[in-house]
């Protein structure tokens, strides 16, 4: 299934973010918050090859999450408008993604 134009363009997005993330902090010589940051994202690439609601669900309720446990709130802001467009695009034929997406 090929995943929405509106789905690729904002987890592409965060990819974008995640991976400046990261390389910010390995500047700033903080590798234990470089790989927090490559956890959350390193399974994106995958959701857009292989898209599946399925696998948008499993990132809405276990990638996600996961971050933000490990994340300040500084940190989450910065995909927060992310998150909240991914959830605003996701299809109505999507059933189990939905339940992940309601944040």
């Amino acid at each position: 299934m090929k995943a929405p134009d509106a789905i690729v363009e904002t987890v592409l997005e965060i990819l974008r973010v995640g991976l400046l993330r990261i390389r910010y902090h390995a500047a700033a010589g903080d590798p234990e918050r470089c790989v927090i940051e490559a956890d959350h994202i390193h399974n994106l690439p995958s959701l857009i090859a292989n898209y599946s609601p399925d696998l948008l669900a499993f990132y809405c309720t276990v990638e996600r999450p996961a971050f933000e446990r490990r994340s300040s709130p500084r940190d989450v802001a910065d995909f927060l408008p992310l998150w909240n467009r991914l959830a605003g695009n996701q299809s109505a034929s999507a059933p189990a993604a939905e339940a992940g997406m309601a944040r």
